[in-house]
């Protein structure tokens, strides 16, 4: 059977229509692997595109012809939820598995009653407990079904931990969805926060402690796996000891690619370079075929750099499915947010602000504070009629929830939410964006990589795969439509490196004039 043949029995056996641009993608891909020879496919598309089912169809085609196998990997846990709620992508073989903390023990209660989650439940330590009804347990269930499936779906996190797992091993397809920020988060998994008064000033003796820190480890792990009575207090510290010891050894196998800080007590060890990380514990683990997709990926050359990929690979960037003008983005300088400048800047900001709420008075709004401090700021200054909803560390997806929930003109001013949350249609119609979203140099990797290695090229991209990430947030299909407003004069910076952002990422100058927007 020919590619473009096969292509077009999925359609049908799916009973789907393929998107703008689906159809061409899976095959210029499929051709990719079996005709020249690529090693990797990037796919870079927008939202709506519909990259999972394109992901899955091309995986598809070579677990038919060649009897392979796939995993299939994202950051993101709503995405694996989407995944495990299609039917269609569930004809094509595929099969979730999440992590234990994501499934309740069906035999096991803590002391209100409430049940355990499978990775506190007492099958966990070495006396072993015999449970009754383990094939009916939902995490074996799943993990059953995903061992044996022809697409295995699972998080990066899980999929970084069983590297060295023989019941998962390798397989020779390997789909990475939402992969722009994988450098990120391999760096997050990876990085170590201990307490210690020992002194530590050096790599040597970083080194020497570690060694003897996973000996202690070792000890406190073998005591509480063979006590006769566990409580699930002991049971979520046996937890934490193992993924602390898992990830000094991590360190051990690469000291050179981290770096550390000690502030006090507290020691805290960083990946800089997570490539060697990323190919033991993600890249390698597709034999034979990579395929990676995202809205965000920009540059090839740079993602490959930044996260370690190698081999032959081909680009995919699909035109955008969106009309411009349903997303339009307005810049309008109120003044520089960086730390030093962002008190002279609060005024015109939260007048700023105040006017865009204004216009938009009927509709439910975003505002991306970058930070904590600024989301306060705008909190107390903020005049309007919409309902103001805002979180903290500890509240973030229930305030979200209630934000999606609420039916009236609702704004939520928020933290962290560049990514991963989606805000189509009434969900949201309107957004600011008050700082451009430079890497933290409080970070200690971020401090190694920009201020210490100069390499500006790797803030800028990160600044600009988050930027355009958050101003996907509330346009989210071809028939949505959703205003952006960027307010940070540093944006200004950034945007005379056009050849760096893509094409679509076209930006309107308004200015504020009488409190109106001209």
């Amino acid at each position: 059977m020919s590619i473009e043949n096969f292509v077009d029995k999925m359609e049908k056996e799916l009973n789907i229509k393929y998107r703008k641009y689906q159809r061409e993608t899976i095959i210029s891909a499929i051709k990719a692997v079996e005709e020249k020879d690529y090693d990797n496919i990037i796919i870079e598309a927008q939202t709506g595109f519909g990259k999972s089912i394109t992901n899955t169809i091309i995986a598809k085609y070579f677990i038919d012809k060649y009897y392979y196998k796939a995993y299939y990997t994202t950051p993101q846990i709503n995405l694996l939820e989407q995944l495990y709620n299609d039917e269609r992508i569930k004809k094509l073989g595929l099969r979730v598995i999440k992590g234990k903390e994501h499934y309740e023990c069906p035999v096991s209660v803590d002391i209100t009653g409430k049940k355990l989650k499978c990775n506190v439940a007492p099958c966990m330590t070495k006396k072993r407990f015999a449970c009754d009804i383990k094939t009916e347990c939902p995490y074996y269930v799943d993990r059953e079904n995903a061992i044996l499936s022809d697409i295995c779906a699972l998080s990066f996190a899980f999929l970084m931990r069983t590297a060295d797992n023989d019941a998962w091993g390798n397989r020779e397809i390997l789909i990475v969805d939402e992969a722009d920020d994988i450098e990120s988060w391999a760096a997050d998994f990876a990085t170590i926060e201990l307490h210690t008064n020992k002194s530590i000033s050096d790599k040597d003796g970083l080194i020497d402690f570690a060694k003897k820190k996973i000996k202690t480890l070792n000890r406190e792990i073998a005591f509480i796996e063979n006590m006769d009575e566990i409580s699930v207090r002991m049971l979520k510290e046996l937890s934490k000891l193992k993924e602390t010891r898992d990830k000094l050894e991590m360190f051990l196998n690469n000291p050179k690619e981290y770096t550390f800080s000690k502030v006090g007590s507290k020691l805290t060890i960083r990946p800089v370079d997570v490539g060697k990380i990323l190919n033991k514990t993600i890249w390698n683990r597709g034999s034979d075929i990579v395929i990676v997709s995202s809205a965000t990926i920009i540059n090839k050359d740079m993602f490959k750099k930044y996260s370690g990929l190698t081999g032959k690979t081909l680009f995919i960037k699909v035109p955008p499915i969106i009309p411009q003008k349903n997303r339009p983005i307005f810049y309008i300088p109120a003044g520089k947010m960086t730390k030093e400048c962002r008190e002279d800047t609060y005024d015109k900001l939260i007048e700023i602000i105040n006017v865009i709420a204004k216009k938009h008075e009927d509709e439910k709004g975003l505002i991306h504070a970058h930070s904590y401090e600024i989301a306060e700021v705008i909190k107390k200054r903020l005049e309007t009629k919409h309902t103001v909803i805002t979180h903290d560390s500890s509240n973030r997806n229930e305030k979200l929830k209630e934000f999606m929930d609420i039916e009236k003109p609702a704004v939520f001013v928020s933290v962290g939410f560049e990514r991963g949350i989606d805000l189509k249609y009434d969900l949201c119609r309107w957004q600011v964006i008050t700082k451009i979203p430079f890497p933290d140099i409080n970070d200690i990797r971020v401090k190694e990589i920009w201020l210490k290695r100069h390499d500006w090229k790797w803030a800028r991209y990160q600044a600009i795969k988050k930027l355009i990430q958050a101003c996907g947030r509330i346009v989210r299909a071809v028939d949505d439509y959703g205003v952006t407003y960027i307010l940070d004069s540093s944006f200004e910076n950034l945007y005379r490196y056009k050849k760096e952002i893509p094409k679509y990422f076209n930006v309107s100058r308004l200015i504020l004039s009488n409190h109106k927007l001209l």
